[in-house]
């Protein structure tokens, strides 16, 4: 059972899970997890992702592939009521599973609440759709190819050199599997939007070990009526 997994299989709010595996990843492959915080610290520094779009702004409207080749307009997705977008950084990101797994878990109760969830993320489908596929996902993996989206909503940031080398060395070559676009990822983000397109509340957090707790998304959909 790979650490993911046996993680994901526990009863604990998510983010009791991303603590623990932050723990577990220091311990087993310490070189890319000192490199991950590394650059934690260099972004943190940079006061990245102080610009983006956040509560009260309104989000730009996109027309973007899932992973299965359709694509999905926000007006549509907002036609019933509001979006909960997840930004993550891709298919190898063990933390980004692990939120999305958790709002899989989430996703009935958003819908009872009238909202619709959708990921964002650069890789294209021959990619998401094998991550939907293996984590039985009910919900779009949408892809922003050339991190398009992710600019217009202030979120944007680079991996720096040393972790590209490390995950190179893994066999991921994030440039490569999108045909171009560096290695340049979104900040893990969480927006609740509002059928205006108005955000009732974000999570922005340049530290992708952070996510915004389930709670948080009920609130505002709550907000909402």
């Amino acid at each position: 059972m790979s650490i993911l997994d046996e993680i994901s299989s526990l009863n604990l709010p998510l983010r009791d899970k991303l603590e623990l595996l932050a723990t577990r990843s220091l311990a087993e492959r310490p070189e890319l997890a000192r490199a991950n915080a590394e650059v934690v610290d260099r972004l943190i520094r940079a006061e990245a992702g102080a610009r983006a779009l956040n509560v009260g702004d309104r989000a730009p409207d996109f027309v973007l592939p899932d992973e299965t080749g359709r694509l999905r307009r926000m007006e549509d997705l907002l036609a019933r009521g509001a979006l909960v977008a997840s930004f993550n950084r891709g298919h190898w990101c063990s933390y980004c599973r692990l939120e999305l797994l958790s709002l899989n878990s989430e996703l009935e109760s958003i819908r009872a609440r009238g909202g619709a969830l959708v990921s964002i993320m650069p890789d294209p489908a021959r990619h998401t759709r094998p991550l939907a596929e293996r984590f039985r996902l009910n919900f779009p993996i949408l892809t922003d190819l050339d991190n398009g989206y992710a600019l217009r909503m202030g979120l944007l940031v680079s991996l720096g050199p040393a972790v590209s080398e490390l995950m190179l060395r893994a066999g991921h070559d994030l440039a490569g599997a999108r045909g171009g676009g560096g290695w340049f990822v979104p900040i893990p983000a969480t927006y609740v939007i509002a059928r205006d397109r108005r955000i009732v509340a974000a999570h922005v957090d340049a530290d992708f070990r952070r996510r915004m707790p389930s709670g948080a998304i009920r609130s505002a959909l709550d907000s909402l009526g």
